[in-house]
């Protein structure tokens, strides 16, 4: 009964994960357990566990006795999740290089190919299954599970934001591709300091795209500001 429930979770963690990310669940949008239940066909009980992890992740807000809330990105909290991604990051593609399996390392040169396939046709959604992907096997290679279990919130907060801006095309998809296959190819074979340099190489290439929207988020702040005061 207990494994027959822990898979349910599962399975109704992963979608909702993916109607968040992919933003068929909007940021301020209120769901109970009852529409969730409905919408995919899963009892309320993996439906309540599954939010449960998901707010621990900080994807949403559960308020007892409401609805819970599907919580924004905003660029605060992008700042702030690189900052965290950034150091956990390195220690997980360290540990990977130490202690990844033949058959670990087969599969991250298979997920470098995909990736980089996927960024050349820009197809978004298939670019974000297969970072899950990646993200699942370079935390299983490192074999930490205290690790695993604060990178998998911040991947799924990454993806999440991700999505947003490659949908608007604010993001440089083949970069973000070879970003990631840059890690994996390193880590395949076993070069700790190249996998750390491509890590760092990711995380400098998020935080320009995180600039870059504050930047144009201040330009449409002042613009604003300049129109309400030709009208005041």
């Amino acid at each position: 009964m207990n494994a027959s429930k822990q898979t349910l979770c599962d399975k109704a963690y992963a979608i909702l994960e993916d109607l968040i990310v992919s933003r068929k669940l909007e940021p301020g949008s209120k769901v109970t357990e009852e529409q969730l239940s409905k919408r995919i066909g899963i009892g309320r009980t993996p439906i309540r566990e599954a939010l449960q992890l998901l707010a621990r992740d900080g994807v949403v807000e559960i308020r007892p006795r409401s609805a819970s809330v599907i919580l924004d990105m905003t660029i605060e909290r992008k700042r702030q999740l690189l900052e965290a991604r950034g150091a956990i990051q390195e220690q997980t593609v360290r540990y990977a290089c130490r202690r990844a399996d033949v058959d670990q390392r087969t599969k991250m040169l298979l997920l470098a190919r995909a990736v980089e396939d996927a960024g050349a046709i820009g197809d978004i959604e298939l670019y974000l299954r297969i970072s899950r992907d990646i993200h699942n096997i370079l935390c299983e290679a490192a074999r930490n599970e205290f690790l695993s279990r604060f990178m998998h919130s911040l991947y799924t907060l990454s993806r999440q934001f991700a999505y947003t801006h490659l949908m608007a095309g604010e993001g440089d998809m083949q970069r973000f591709a070879a970003s990631h296959s840059g890690i994996l190819r390193a880590v395949a074979a076993l070069d700790e300091e190249a996998a750390v340099a491509a890590s760092e190489t990711m995380m400098r290439f998020m935080q320009e795209f995180v600039d870059q929207m504050q930047d144009d988020d201040g330009v449409a702040a002042v613009d604003q500001l300049g129109r309400a005061g030709r009208t005041g």
